[in-house]
This record gives structure tokens, sequence and C-alpha cells, in this order.
């Protein structure tokens, strides 16, 4: 997995500039929930653009065609929302739980603290293990959607195992990629925040413009491990994954 060229590639776009504002004016807008559905839209075509093979030219996608990102970008995000209900429906027998065991209280204090904390302990053990799904399942169901182009593909649970077992390497790289990335931009925008002025500026452009080129980064190493699945079910010779220093 070329990490490197996921970083540098949105610089060699001539238009980059205009496409990260756009990115982020969206982004300023996520609020009115429209903007985020169109941000993951782009996310999308950014994998789409990456598996199909970079533009030299414009290796960015162009933002037009609003209303594909936008259905795009709406399935996506309702397809990982599904798959958050289990969690969900954790936290409601959890909570209910609790209240169920307050009740007792009056009658048996120590029988209700012992609940309550039996009660969110297992509650707490079942939220961590679904976080830690979610962290294959969020990849695999973008990746899944952007090669398949259907909603529905997004539950064919067989071929979602699937891209999450064979790419599981390349997932926590992903992962480990853009945590780290979030963290130096804490450290930067807070050794920024220390200058008057001209720092405080400069580290709230940073701010502003690291999330739509996140979304970038993001969706070209997405696109790395779809355009690899591709290569695998067309039988073609694939890359060796590595990190690119």
């Amino acid at each position: 997995m070329d990490i490197q060229r996921a970083f540098k590639y949105v610089f060699e776009d001539k238009q980059w500039v205009s496409k990260v504002l756009v990115g982020v004016l969206l982004s300023l807008f996520v609020w009115l929930i429209i903007p985020a559905f169109i941000l993951n839209g782009y996310l999308v075509a950014v994998v789409r653009r990456v598996m199909d093979g970079e533009n030299v030219d414009e290796p960015l996608p162009p933002w037009e065609d609003w209303g594909k990102l936008l259905s795009d970008g709406f399935f996506v995000t309702i397809a990982q929302l599904i798959y958050t209900l289990p969690f969900l429906l954790v936290l409601g027998i959890g909570f209910m739980g609790t209240i169920g065991f307050g009740g007792l209280s009056e009658a048996s204090e120590n029988i209700a603290s012992a609940g309550m904390m039996a009660t969110w302990g297992v509650t707490g053990c079942l939220t961590l293990l679904f976080a830690v799904a979610l962290l294959f399942l969020t990849p695999a169901i973008t990746i899944q959607y952007a090669i398949k182009d259907d909603f529905g593909a997004c539950f064919r649970f067989g071929e979602i195992w699937q891209i999450i077992s064979e790419n599981l390497s390349d997932i926590l790289i992903v992962f480990g990629v853009t945590l780290v990335a979030s963290l130096v931009l804490t450290l930067v925008t807070g050794i920024l925040g220390v200058v008057p002025c001209l720092g405080w500026i400069a580290a709230l452009i940073l701010s502003l413009a690291f999330g739509p080129y996140l979304i970038m980064v993001t969706g070209h190493l997405y696109g790395q491990i779809a355009a690899k699945i591709l290569g695998n079910k067309s039988g073609g010779d694939l890359p060796t994954a590595k990190i690119v220093s």
C-alpha cells in the first residue's frame, strides 16, 4: 500500500486548492446533514477514481454531478448506520437494565449496585467488541459500495467478510495512518495556537482544511484496496502491500 502517494497526489491536481475549498465549505455546514452526505459521496468518488486508474492530469474527482455524490453518500451513510443498530440495541438494553436495578435500591442496595455494575460491565465489553468490528466494517462497506454501486450489496455479508478477511492488514494500516495524521494535526495546531494572531489564523486554516484533505487521503487508500480486490477477481498481478516512507 503506497501511503506516500495517498498523501501527495492531492497536490498534483492543478485545481487542488479550489477542490479542497469546496470540501471546507461543505464541512462548515455538515450540521445540515445533506453536506455530510455529499462529502461521503465524494469519498466514494475518490475510491472509484483510484480503483479505475488515476487520471494523471486530474487525480482528484471534480465536484460535479452533485446528485450522484448525494445519493452515493446517502446510501453509504445509511448502510453504516444500519450496521450500528446492534450497538444501539446493546446500549438500550444496558440503559433499561440499569433503570430496573435502580428500582431495587430501596429493597436491597447491595443487589441493585451489583446488578448495575454487572449490566454496565457486560454492556461495556460488548460495546468495545462492536467498536472494533465497526473499525473494519466501515471501510469494507464503503469499498463494497464503490465497487458494486448497489445499496443492497452493502448487506451481502459474505462479500463484506471477504473484503475484511482478505485485506485485514491494509485496513489496519489505513486506520493507523488516519489516526497518526489526526494526532499530528492536533500537535501542530496546538503549537501554532501558542503564537498570537498569525498562529491562530494558521491553526484555524489547517483545522478547516484537514477534514476534506483526510477524506481525499482515506479515499485513495480505500481505492488502493478496491483496486487490489478487482485485480484478484480478474486474476491480474497484484502489488505487494507495503508502506512507502
